[in-house]
Formats: C-alpha cells, structure tokens, sequence
C-alpha cells in the first residue's frame, strides 16, 4: 500500500463521515413535525400555510381561481381550472420533499419543515 493508498482510504473515511451525519439532519428535516405549505405564483410567493390548521384557502392563478385544501397535515388542490385537471389528480401532499406543481395556472406548492432553534443552537450558530 502506497502513500497515494492511504490518501485514498483518507478520503473516503471523512466522506462516508460527513456523510452520515448529514443523513441524519436531512431526515430529521423531512420527517419533521411542524411544517408549513409555501404557495408562489409565478416564482413569487403569494401565501403561507400553517399545516395543522384544516381549511380552503384560494389562490388566483394564470387560468383561475385554484382552491387548496390542508387537513390533518395534508395538502391538496381540492378545485382548479386547468385543461385536464392534473392538479387535482396529484392528490394529498404531506412530505416535504414532494411539491405539487400546476403548470397550467403558473402555481407551485412546496411543504416546507418549520426550523425552530433552541437558545442552546443560537449559541452555537453565531
């Protein structure tokens, strides 16, 4: 085993690491609890939605009005105006990693992970 070897094996040993320990945050991030629904139109965000708040919420989009609906820390687009509907047809969105995109009326909604720090992580952080 040469110099180049040992480099090598270096390398990989702080990768795998990092690796593991950015794993853990990124699923403590998409698993998390409190999460809200960030609504934009046209590349601007037009309405934030708490996810454990049940109710409709309509948002003026390029062709009409679409309607979303959040219960029980889910999200959907209940009602749209869009040629064949696929919108709707995408159904409840509770993870944060799944967006529902509606092409038609320009409309975007992605769940996102509230990030709450504790006065121990401001410490750290500054």
């Amino acid at each position: 085993m040469n110099r180049s070897d040992k480099i090598f094996i270096g390398i990989v040993f702080v990768l795998a690491i990092s690796l593991f320990f950015v794993t853990g945050k990124l699923a403590e991030v998409i698993n998390s609890d409190t999460t809200q629904a960030v609504v934009t139109y046209k590349d601007k965000e037009v309405l934030r939605i708490n996810m454990n708040s049940n109710g409709f919420h309509t948002v003026k989009g390029e062709k009409g009005d679409v309607v979303i609906e959040v219960k029980d820390g889910q999200i959907r687009v209940a009602d749209e105006i869009s040629p064949l509907n696929y919108c709707s047809l995408q159904g409840w969105v509770n993870k944060t990693n799944v967006p529902i995109v509606c092409l038609p009326n320009k409309i975007i909604i992605e769940v996102q992970a509230i990030q709450s720090t504790t006065p121990e992580e401001d410490i750290f952080i500054r």
